[in-house]
């Protein structure tokens, strides 16, 4: 994000000068955003939570205006996994001439697959170390021509130099120092880490298992079961959950009245055996993935009640399978 935030600063400038942003959006893809707005005299446009969950129609209603220079969003919110709608927002982008960047880190490997080239966003970004299974300190991004044929990268190397895919090290001219041309295509915008012995093999391996054995097409119907069963016992005990939510992510809002997030993480967590979810913002939210069981989602159901004092029985559980 820090990528895509220097090479739109040109974006503000006359009467375009708002960034929108998410409340409670995560904070990779907020800050750089907030140092952009510090140093070219843009402001950040926080978008509220809407009662009803649907992020499109207050940011559908923002661009209108006419004065947003770059709509940073995500495919889902990272605490309650609240689905937003790329689709309508970036048609609504195309036409008002604003920059869509779109983080993909907590949907891309875990929710429906979206052609972000057809969409024309301007970039996208994914950490590889949540859905996409890779380690940390390594993320994939992409970018259409327009972005990238003149996109200054973060840090300067000699890897994604012209003629860095041929030698160990790059010449360097006496009068001139070294090569100033870029690899063509998108590969200018490479990381110094990029031909790293200890990441690359494995961010590989991870996508090599997401493309046969974990591919999407088999993974998010049983995250959907997954998380659609936990939603639906969990609106029964009157907790706030989204309307629409990513297969992968569902948050759990408390009613007015109960315990909050972190009292039912930590009852949650002390049962035998512990059944572990996250507290975020006021939020409990559940990340399902394949080893998750009907089992498991009977074992937090039981958990909640217990914590809200209503012991009970669960309910039948699903019957989910890889």
């Amino acid at each position: 994000m820090s990528l895509a935030a220097q090479n739109l600063a040109h974006t503000i400038r006359g009467l375009r000068r708002d960034v929108l942003v998410l409340q409670d959006q995560n904070p990779s893809n907020v800050l750089p955003w907030q140092q952009l707005c510090a140093t070219r005299g843009g402001q950040l446009r926080v978008i509220a939570r809407p009662d009803d969950g649907d992020w499109a129609v207050p940011v559908l209603a923002a661009l209108r205006g006419g004065r947003v220079a770059v709509a940073a969003l995500p495919h889902c919110h990272w605490c309650d996994g609240s689905l937003v709608d790329l689709a309508a927002i970036a048609a609504a982008c195309r036409a008002c001439g604003t920059a869509l960047v779109v983080d993909a880190t907590q949907s891309l490997g875990g929710a429906e697959l979206i052609d972000y080239a057809e969409l024309g966003v301007t970039f996208v970004a994914a950490s590889v170390h949540k859905w996409l299974l890779g380690p940390y300190g390594c993320c994939l991004c992409y970018s259409p021509r327009r972005f990238w044929e003149g996109a200054v990268p973060l840090d300067f190397h000699d890897r994604n130099r012209h003629g860095a895919e041929a030698v160990e090290c790059l010449p360097m001219d006496p009068e001139r120092g070294y090569e100033m041309r870029f690899r063509p295509g998108a590969r200018r915008l490479d990381t110094a880490g990029r031909p790293s012995f200890i990441l690359m093999p494995m961010v590989l391996a991870s996508l090599r298992l997401l493309t046969g054995e974990l591919a999407p097409a088999r993974t998010i119907p049983l995250l959907a079961q997954l998380s659609s069963a936990v939603a639906a016992e969990a609106r029964a005990l009157g907790f706030g959950v989204p309307a629409r939510h990513s297969p992968n992510i569902v948050g759990l809002r408390p009613a007015v009245g109960m315990p909050d997030a972190d009292y039912f993480v930590r009852s949650l967590a002390r049962r035998s055996p512990p059944v572990l979810v996250s507290a975020r913002l006021g939020v409990i939210r559940l990340s399902p993935h394949v080893w998750n069981t009907e089992a498991h989602v009977a074992e937090l159901v039981q958990g909640l009640r217990e914590a809200l004092g209503r012991p009970g029985h669960p309910g039948t559980p699903i019957q989910a399978r890889l």
